[in-house]
């Protein structure tokens, strides 16, 4: 656990006359030296700044208070927590509809990723899950480039995953997308997947560049397969009971700071990325093109149960 700079304790006399100092648990699944983790103490030293004192954020990196799934539901259930959250797990709450948003090859580029965020259709998601799951999301732009396949074989065809085991999270758009291409989804903590698959417990997994180097998870699965099948909206929720404690100030600004670290974290990853595959590369990784339309034909039926909203969301993206 990180605390965020000092200055919000009871005796420190900060904050607005009356206002309850509050602190609050901020939860992800990355170590802190990732750079979501470096950019998260940034947004929680400002936030308390800002607060003068009246909200302390402590930091749990690497999945120290539950997986996302769990933390992810402690929101849910009005617990006073920031949970890391993508759109499978908001979906797995029963925001079903939400899911789509974490589907394979929806968004091309993250400017077009960028475009629907701004745009009023996912304003009416977000204040859905508000108010039908209990979750407040405060933002929902830190994306870390699109994902690829890491194994120790190339798998440039869809062909190429029949049978294997494949690690997943238990998220249905995952488990659903890995089955549509013929691999064995096998539900897999985070936290335990270098070990599932050091040990052969699962053949692959999935993840983005940069996010794979800081979980070391390309030590022992170095064959990189550049199929960028999803390119994840991944960002940060709290409950909503804890968002109506609030005063208007403090939502503002928490909501501008977590929003300002997605945009910042964004721009980190993409300066990242090239010099991170360098150095992969020079530590033994093999990155193999895959057959992207080939990939793409293979899970279009992922939308099918979607009807037109997969069509809006495309879209707001433009």
């Amino acid at each position: 656990m990180v605390l965020a700079g000092c200055s919000g304790t009871a005796d420190t006399g900060g904050g607005e006359p009356g206002v309850e100092p509050l602190t609050i648990k901020l939860s992800y699944v990355n170590p802190p030296s990732s750079i979501d983790g470096q950019v998260l103490d940034e947004v929680a030293e400002a936030i308390e700044e800002r607060t003068n004192g009246e909200v302390t954020i402590e930091i749990y990196p690497s999945g120290q208070i539950g997986t996302t799934g769990d933390t992810a539901q402690q929101a849910a259930n009005g617990e006073d927590i920031i949970a890391y959250m993508d759109a499978g797990i908001i979906s797995q709450l029963g925001a079903t509809d939400f899911g789509i948003l974490g589907g394979p090859f929806l968004f091309a580029t993250p400017e077009e990723a960028n475009t629907f965020l701004a745009s009023d259709v996912f304003e009416e998601m977000v204040e859905g899950v508000a108010t039908d799951q209990g979750i407040r999301i405060l933002a929902f732009n830190w994306l870390d480039g699109p994902r690829h396949i890491w194994a120790k074989k190339p798998v440039p065809e869809p062909a190429d995953l029949e049978g294997l085991k494949f690690r997943t999270p238990p998220v249905d758009v995952w488990t659903t997308t890995f089955s549509l291409l013929g691999a064995v989804p096998t539900e897999i903590a985070n936290t335990e997947t270098y070990s599932a698959l050091e040990q052969g417990v699962v053949d692959a997994a999935e993840g983005p560049i940069n996010g794979t180097f800081s979980l070391g998870w390309h030590e022992v699965a170095n064959v990189a397969t550049l199929t960028s099948h999803f390119r994840t909206l991944i960002g940060f929720g709290t409950s909503e009971a804890l968002w109506q404690k609030l005063t208007d100030e403090q939502r503002k600004i928490i909501s501008e700071e977590f929003i300002a670290g997605g945009e910042l974290a964004q721009e980190r990853y993409a300066a990242a990325i090239d010099e991170t595959m360098a150095t992969m590369e020079e530590g033994g990784v093999t990155f193999v093109e895959a057959d992207i339309e080939a990939y793409q034909k293979a899970t279009e039926p992922f939308y099918d149960s979607y009807g037109d909203l997969l069509e809006r969301i495309r879209g707001a993206a433009k």
